[in-house]
């Protein structure tokens, strides 16, 4: 049951090579993080919401109302559903098949990580040009501040 919650929250998108949440290894991020009590009590949740809202099991459900039974767990129990949702999400965008899908590497952009692209600083060419925009505080000499910013075209 727990692959079909998880495509159900995270279906992937075939067009995008995004995978469905159940192409994670969930089970061994349960395991790993020492949740299965957590997931255990979340899809008792669910079973009981999807028989009270829909008199039918979760599996039987169709997309539609797989998902909203999804959805009325939080209000049944939004701490069980909270830390569920937040377990899911965190197992999928920290796997490796779905970083690499969405073109993020799991190591951070510096010191030794990913490359990042030079900035164009010239960009700012205009900004810098046009000078200070500020005018100088009362009691401030203008000739003072001009000589701590190298600019002569204080607004007064």
């Amino acid at each position: 049951m727990i692959e079909l919650v998880l495509d159900t929250m995270l279906p992937g998108d075939a067009a995008l090579g995004v995978p469905n949440a159940s192409a994670i290894d969930f089970e061994g991020y349960q395991l790993r993080h020492r949740i299965t009590q957590q997931v255990d009590a979340f899809l008792g949740v669910l079973t009981r919401v999807a028989h009270e809202r829909f008199g039918r099991g979760f599996e039987t459900l169709d997309a539609t109302s797989r998902l909203a039974a999804i959805n009325a767990c939080k209000l049944a129990d939004v701490r069980v559903f909270s830390a569920f949702v937040t377990h899911a999400m965190r197992a999928y965008y920290t796997d490796r098949i779905v970083l690499n899908a969405i073109s993020a590497g799991p190591v951070p952009p510096f010191p030794a990580g990913a490359e990042l692209p030079a900035d164009d600083w010239t960009i700012l060419e205009p900004v810098y040009e046009r000078g200070p925009i500020w005018r100088a505080a009362a009691g401030i000499d203008a000739g003072a501040a001009n000589e701590t910013t190298g600019h002569s075209d204080v607004a007064q």
